[in-house]
């Protein structure tokens, strides 16, 4: 099942709009924009593998926030919002909180506000959030409008990790095996779907996805490149993964393709110790 029906613009527009977003007006959400926001929310309440999501919207001044001392807090300018997400604990969470997630950044995006990734943050960030014994947070979203310009630490930021590039097709998507690369005419219906899919946002800007078309058949099979040691132990490429699925599920809804999730490896002979299968999309015929 899609979630494109709660969606109220052209989610292809939205995918090209989004962008990470470091400084912020120094206000909180308006509660029209936090009403949508966490009604959204519980229409999302289910990861790729059916995993139980809960989401809360904490707020706090700016100097509670120092006080709280958040990790790279030095990189953000008058941050208030976060919305955090509670997920089941399984072997697959990250990447069903990554899939999840990114629903509600595209939302957000929607909505005309200015989000952004954080994987690394101080667990006091998130003081007085209840979590179920069985439930975790792998990552939040910071959110809030964004300021008319980037401070001067966003630019230099996003400048370090070249925010605003990605790679090209060449090195993320195949035909068959990873020596033959897939072009847009190959990909036919899904040209545009894999195109919105490269748009979307990973850790550090890592891009870990790397996705196999069936030489015959419109399967895609998704696998993760380890790009940073340090991401991988933490999971944030996992959960980068799923961020891609949603993009590719959205944007194949926007096209009116239809399919689903399921584990199907493709068992390719010879590959890297960095490359690992994650999921398979099949096409409905």
């Amino acid at each position: 099942m899609s979630y494109l029906q709660y969606f109220t613009k052209p989610i292809d527009e939205t995918i090209r709009e989004r962008t990470s977003c470091r400084t912020y007006k120094d206000k909180l959400l308006s509660q029209n924009d936090k009403k949508e926001l966490l009604d959204f929310g519980m229409k999302l309440n289910k990861g790729i593998r059916t995993e139980q999501i809960h989401y809360q919207l904490a707020e706090f001044s700016v100097e509670e926030l120092k006080e709280r001392k958040m990790s790279a807090y030095w990189l953000f300018k008058n941050l208030r919002s976060f919305v955090v997400g509670m997920i089941d604990k399984t072997d697959f969470h990250q990447m069903s909180y990554g899939y999840a997630m990114e629903h509600i950044v595209l939302k957000a995006t929607e909505l005309g506000l200015g989000t952004c990734w954080a994987g690394y943050f101080d667990p006091r960030a998130i003081e007085g959030i209840k979590i179920k014994e069985n439930h975790t947070i792998p990552a939040i979203i910071l959110i809030g409008y964004a300021a008319e310009e980037r401070s001067v630490k966003e630019r230099i930021a996003r400048f370090a990790i070249r925010a605003s590039k990605r790679h090209d097709w060449s090195k993320l998507f195949f035909l068959g095996e990873f020596s033959k690369v897939l072009n847009a005419e190959s990909a036919g219906p899904y040209a545009e779907v894999l195109e919105l899919l490269r748009l979307a946002p990973s850790a550090g800007n890592t891009q870990p996805w790397r996705i196999i078309k069936d030489k015959s058949k419109n399967i895609y099979h998704f696998f993760k490149k380890v790009v940073n040691p340090s991401y991988e132990r933490k999971k944030l490429h996992d959960i980068d993964i799923g961020i891609a699925m949603c993009h590719f599920e959205l944007g194949a809804a926007h096209r009116g393709l239809r399919g689903k999730w399921m584990q199907a490896d493709p068992q390719l002979t010879g590959l890297p110790s960095t490359m690992h299968y994650m999921a398979t999309w099949i096409h409905d015929t």
